[in-house]
């Protein structure tokens, strides 16, 4: 009973601490914990350009923290394509945190990461993105500050895109992209702790970027989110993702993000 309370008020502690560096379009460079698991359903309906029409994307994810300094991440793609449920493909990602300097209410914290993706969904866009729409790889580091109630994160990254199975990638399209992020987020409420099942409510913005080398051309994104921190375990994250400016051919730049979540601590039990 002692031990099952100490691990809910660490846990409690732990997550409070992080609130509002859990960022929804990136992850930062703090790991899910040893021994626990974050299991997501992220849900995306964006406003396709050609006819207005909807495309709805679902993409169940686990998180599993292996150490304190590694994570692995695995999620499916699944989506309404064609007017039909189509299960696309999957990807799988690692996070390595080599860097911590932790300090009372503030840290911060580096970590390189990569994500491998096999994907059979329609090229149609020249936009590559790994977490749903392109087979390929990528390789990013990240590193995060987190100031008392404000987080700040920014990522660059690497991706290279592959043909998708029998749908082959346009000769046309760039395969290599560089990607830049910058996230903040704030603690709002609420303005002081009482127990751990105060609700959290945070605010954030992140900038989401991309760069063609082949070709030079470029996007950039708005992402405001505002997100709930239920009881400390369960999580609700509500977007809007909006284009500011591409120079390139992209298909549904525009919609809303709704994520649900929930956090498993000590999912092994050690005798």
């Amino acid at each position: 009973m002692k031990r099952s309370l100490i691990l809910i008020v660490f846990s409690f502690c732990l997550f409070q601490a992080k609130a509002q560096e859990l960022f929804l379009l990136t992850y930062p460079a703090s790991n899910v914990p040893k021994n626990a698991m974050v299991v997501r359903g992220m849900n995306s309906l964006f406003q396709r350009t050609a006819d207005n029409s909807i495309s709805y994307h679902f993409m169940p994810e686990i998180m599993f923290g292996i150490n304190k300094k590694f994570m692995l991440v695995t999620n499916a793609f699944i989506s309404n394509e064609n007017n039909k449920v189509n299960f696309e493909g999957a990807s799988v990602l690692g996070q390595y945190r080599f860097y911590s300097n932790d300090e009372a209410k503030r840290h911060f914290r580096m970590a390189v990461w990569s994500r491998i993706a096999v994907n059979n969904a329609e090229i149609h866009q020249e936009e590559i993105e790994l977490n749903g729409h392109n087979s390929g790889i990528r390789l990013g580091l990240t590193g995060t500050q987190l100031l008392h109630k404000t987080a700040l994160s920014s990522t660059v990254s690497y991706q290279k895109a592959l043909s998708n199975f029998s749908n082959g990638f346009p000769q046309n399209y760039s395969t290599d992209a560089v990607d830049y992020t910058f996230s903040i987020g704030q603690l709002m409420l609420p303005k002081q702790y009482k127990n751990f099942i105060q609700t959290n409510v945070n605010l954030m913005v992140e900038m989401l970027g991309q760069n063609h080398l082949e070709n030079g051309k470029s996007f950039l994104d708005i992402a405001p989110v505002i997100q709930f921190i239920i009881k400390s375990k369960a999580r609700l994250d509500i977007a809007y993702r909006r284009q500011l400016y591409s120079t390139m051919y992209r298909t549904q730049p525009n919609g809303i993000i709704i994520n649900f979540q929930y956090n498993i601590f000590n999912i092994v039990n050690k005798k």
